[in-house]
């Protein structure tokens, strides 16, 4: 097996330059001066650029190669053979790229982070506009020497959730509208609770308390994980499980939208903290997909966090640290955080109107990768979309186009992960109710750990060992299913809203 030795070793070089490369876009984004960015950029850029390069290299081909061999391959361990097929995927998709067209995107997405969060902070749209187009020329010329036979976006999707196509999407989401708008309408009748009673003056420091409280109480490890500050919140696996960082962005405010950015960010921190350790330095160590890792994330945001038995146990800790709050009483705060509401900013969205953005989202994609749309009129064309869908126009773009960086990160596809993580997470709430007992009962009984390992169990461990469609099928005897979290959506706000 030295065969396997020398490819491990090899692995390992690859895994060292993507490493120092997170950990270089995380300081890009957390505390870098903006001065900083152009040379940055180019550090970005080159590290980008060399593992790319090894992974596609002839060396790489021939390592491949011997591995494959059935000969080879059939005697290997599990772990082993789903770490080489992994890397036989990836080295086929990625081959026949050319690697100064590799370098260019990872250079032109570098620069259009940067410049989004002026132009975010500005109102300048058009700044971005040449970015965007940019980035998706480059995108589909890439997605030609990778995946020339696979419509392009068809091809970002299955990058994100493997095996998932446009179509089933446009299936799912029908699903979804339909369980859900009957719901938003008969809702939109009932009286709420006035919002502007959780406005304050609440200082960033205070909010941090309660950031790290509530990591606690989750049982984020802060041994192999930290939390920091940013434009937009976020998490990344530096080295799974042993250094996953995440993010936050504070209003001063309103402590609500930093308080389930946190529980959202930490969400997808417990997965990769829970990764088997034996999968580090494989290039397994990952959650399975992003509708996966947004199951958990959405699952500690809103299945958790915006859980009444929750808030019982935790509500005195931010009038403790926040003293204003007492004369919110824990009814009115239960009912606030759980408003549906139309709202413009889709990470402060409600449960219901949120997989409305997603939808949102997912028909521009499909418009400015069909070519219906064009990167100038996205401006137009999402303010037509958030009327159409949501009854709201934003007054401009900071909350408009601009409010997410995906985009500006090249991250097409990636949005229809979050509604496919609300319906995952659905689908693991119903499984975990059938075992250890009502999801309100467990945290009242103080048994989140409990709810933790049953994730860890069944999800987290395997990182990349289990396909999507392996995690669903392994755990919930089943496939993509919509039921169970419109069943949860109509349970909850009908007994919120005596509907």
């Amino acid at each position: 097996m030295d065969k396997l030795k020398e490819f491990k070793e090899y692995l390992n070089k690859i895994n060292q330059y993507e490493q120092a490369s997170n950990i270089l876009q995380w300081d890009m984004q957390t505390c870098m001066p903006y001065n900083g960015g152009d040379s940055n950029t180019d550090v970005l850029t080159m590290l980008s650029s060399k593992s790319f390069e090894l992974s596609v290299s002839d060396k790489m081909k021939d390592l491949l190669d011997n591995l494959t061999n059935p000969e080879t391959f059939n005697n290997l361990d599990s772990i082993s053979k789903k770490m080489i097929s992994e890397c036989k995927k990836q080295y086929d998709d990625n081959k026949n790229i050319p690697s100064n067209l590799y370098s260019k995107y990872i250079q032109v997405v570098s620069q259009s982070e940067q410049t989004w969060q002026k132009a975010k902070s500005d109102n300048d749209f058009k700044t971005m506009v040449p970015y965007l187009k940019e980035i998706i020329e480059l995108t589909k010329e890439m997605y030609s020497y990778s995946k020339p036979n696979v419509d392009t976006y068809n091809a970002l999707l299955d990058d994100y959730e493997k095996g998932i196509t446009e179509n089933q999407l446009d299936t799912i989401f029908k699903e979804l509208k339909e369980g859900t708008i009957p719901l938003i309408e008969a809702i939109s009748k009932k009286d709420k609770v006035n919002q502007h009673i959780f406005n304050g003056h609440y200082p960033i420091h205070l909010q941090e308390r309660l950031s790290n409280y509530f990591l606690n109480v989750i049982n984020f490890d802060f041994k192999s994980g930290c939390l920091a500050e940013s434009e937009h919140p976020f998490t990344t696996g530096i080295n799974s499980p042993y250094d996953v960082r995440i993010t936050t962005n504070y209003d001063i405010n309103d402590i609500r939208s930093s308080l389930f950015s946190v529980l959202h960010e930490g969400g997808h921190a417990l997965y990769e903290q829970n990764i088997n350790p034996k999968l580090v330095g494989t290039r397994l160590n990952t959650g399975t997909s992003m509708g996966i890792h947004e199951s958990q994330s959405r699952f500690y945001e809103n299945i958790i966090g915006r859980n009444l038995s929750f808030w019982k146990k935790h509500y005195d800790k931010i009038c403790d640290i926040l003293p204003s709050y007492s004369n919110i009483s824990l009814d009115k705060f239960y009912k606030g955080i759980n408003s549906v509401t139309p709202s413009l900013i889709r990470i402060d969205s409600d449960e219901l109107t949120y997989n409305l953005h997603v939808i949102i989202r997912f028909e521009l994609e499909k418009a400015l990768f069909s070519g219906n749309l064009e990167a100038k009129d996205l401006s137009i064309a999402w303010n037509d979309k958030m009327k159409e869908y949501l009854g709201i126009i934003p007054k401009d773009d900071t909350t408009g186009v601009l409010q997410d960086c995906h985009w500006y990160s090249g991250l097409f596809g990636y949005f229809p992960s979050y509604s496919l993580g609300n319906i995952y997470s659905g689908q693991f709430l119903s499984q975990i109710e059938k075992e250890l007992g009502p999801i309100d009962c467990l945290i009242e009984d103080n048994r989140l750990v409990d709810i933790n390992n049953w994730l860890k169990v069944n999800i987290h461990q395997y990182g990349l060992m289990k396909s999507p469609t392996e995690i669903i099928k392994d755990s919930c005897n089943s496939g993509i299913d919509t039921k169970p979290i419109i069943k949860y959506y109509t349970d909850k706000y009908s007994k919120i809203y005596n509907l």
